[in-house]
C-alpha cells in the first residue's frame, strides 16, 4: 500500500487550473519549501498551517500535473482531515478520483472517511474499487479488514481478507502475508505452515506473525522465542516490545517487562503508546519504583483523560507518593509500598494480557 495515504486535496485548487505557467526552477524550490512547512505544521499540530501551506505549494506550480502536486494533494488531504473536515476530504478525495479513475489509495482513503461518517454503502463501494485497481497488495486487504472490524463490521472484513488468497506467489513476502491473513481468520495451523515457509525463506516479519499465533495458541515459550528473533533482527516494534512486555509480567518477571517496555516507549514511532504506558504504571508499581509510576501516570491522565481507572490511580499514586516521601528510603516505606501495590491489584490479576494491560484500580 502506497505510504502517501495519509493526504488531502482541494480539487479545484489542483484541476482546474489551465495550462499556463509551467513550473520554472524557482517554484519547484518554492514548492518543495511550502511542502515542508506543510508537513512541519503537520507533525506539531497546526492542520489549519498546513493545509494554508499546501496551498501555497500547489498554487507555484500551474500547469501540467505531476507526481509532486499529487504528493501534495495527498498531504494536504491529511492535514484536512485530522482538522476537523470529513466532509472536505470526501470531496477531495472525488477530485482525485475524478482526475485518476484508478486511483486506489483515494477510493480506500475516501472509503475510510465514508466508514467514519457512518455510511458504510459508501465505503463498501470504495473498498471494492480500491481493490479492483489494485488487487495485488495485500496489505491493502488486510488495511481494509482492519477498518471495517473497528466498525464492527468483522464478518465483511473477512471477505476481503479471503480475496487476498486469489495473489499467490511464493516469496517469502507472498507466504509471510497469507500467514498474517490466516491468523487474523483465526486459522492457526495454516497460519503456522504458510509462516514457516517464509521463515525458511528468511522472512524477518515472519517472525512477529508467527509468535502472534503461538501467542493466540497459549504457547507463550514459542511466542516468547520468536518475539525475541523479531527484536534481535534489528527490526523490532514497539508492538513486539509490548508483547515480550506483556509475557514477562505473567510471568510474574516485572523488572524484566520493564526492559521491552521502556524501549518500547523510546522508539521513534509508537503505535500502542496507551498499552505501553498501561503497563508501564503496572511494572513500576510491582517493582515498587512509585516515582516512575506517578510520573508515567500524570502523562497518561492528560493524553487519556477518559479513562475513569487511570484516573483512579492518579489519585492513589499522589496520595501515596504525598504520605511517604518523607520516608521513602526506609525499610517502612518499602513494606508499605508492597502492600498497597498488592492491596491494588495482586499479581494473579495482572497474569493475562489483556488484564495486564489496564493500571492497577
Amino acid at each position: 500500500m502506497n505510504k502517501k495515504k495519509f493526504t488531502y486535496i482541494t480539487a479545484l485548487t489542483l484541476l482546474s487550473f489551465t495550462l499556463m505557467t509551467g513550473c520554472t526552477n524557482e517554484r519547484k524550490e518554492n514548492q518543495t519549501a511550502y511542502r515542508q512547512i506543510g508537513i512541519n505544521a503537520m507533525e506539531s499540530g497546526d492542520y489549519a498551517g498546513a493545509v494554508d501551506a499546501f496551498n501555497s505549494a500547489l498554487g507555484q506550480c500551474i500547469g501540467k500535473i505531476t507526481e509532486n502536486e499529487l504528493d501534495i494533494c495527498y498531504y494536504k488531504a491529511a492535514a484536512q482531515y485530522a482538522g476537523g473536515d470529513p466532509a472536505g476530504a470526501v470531496d477531495t478525495y472525488t477530485a482525485i478520483i475524478d482526475y485518476d479513475k484508478k486511483a486506489a489509495d483515494a477510493y480506500y482513503l475516501r472509503g475510510c472517511v465514508y466508514l467514519k461518517q457512518g455510511n458504510t454503502e459508501g465505503a463498501v463501494s470504495d473498498f471494492d474499487e480500491a481493490v479492483k485497481n489494485n488487487s495485488s497488495d495485500y496489505e491493502l486487504y488486510v488495511n481494509i479488514y482492519e477498518n471495517l472490524s473497528a466498525y464492527d463490521m468483522t464478518e465483511k472484513g473477512e471477505e476481503y481478507l479471503n480475496k487476498a488468497f486469489d495473489i499467490k506467489g511464493n516469496s517469502a513476502e507472498d507466504y509471510a502475508w497469507r500467514g498474517r491473513i490466516y491468523y487474523d481468520l483465526g486459522q492457526y495451523d495454516n497460519a503456522q505452515t504458510e509462516l514457516k515457509s517464509a521463515l525458511d525463506k528468511e522472512s524477518v516479519i515472519a517472525n512477529l506473525y508467527i509468535a502472534q499465533v503461538y501467542e493466540a495458541q497459549g504457547d507463550p515459550e514459542n511466542a516468547e522465542t520468536y518475539y525475541q528473533n523479531y527484536v534481535n533482527s534489528g527490526s523490532a516494534d514497539s508492538q513486539a516490545m509490548n508483547a515480550l512486555g506483556e509475557i514477562e509480567m505473567a510471568k510474574g518477571n516485572y523488572s524484566g517487562a520493564l526492559t521491552y517496555l521502556e524501549q518500547g516507549i523510546a522508539m521513534e514511532n509508537v503505535t500502542n503508546r496507551r498499552e505501553l504506558m498501561q503497563n508501564l504504571i503496572i511494572c513500576y508499581e510491582y517493582t515498587s519504583d512509585f516515582n516512575s509510576a506517578w510520573n508515567v501516570v500524570q502523562e497518561y491522565v492528560q493524553v487519556y483523560p477518559d479513562d475513569a481507572s487511570a484516573q483512579r490511580e492518579y489519585i492513589f499514586l499522589k496520595n501515596r507518593m504525598e504520605q511517604t516521601a518523607p520516608v521513602e528510603n526506609t525499610e517502612e516505606a518499602v513494606t508499605e509500598d508492597t502492600q498497597t501495590v498488592e492491596d491494588t491489584q495482586t499479581p494473579e490479576e495482572a497474569q493475562t494480557p489483556e488484564e495486564a494491560q489496564t493500571p492497577a484500580q
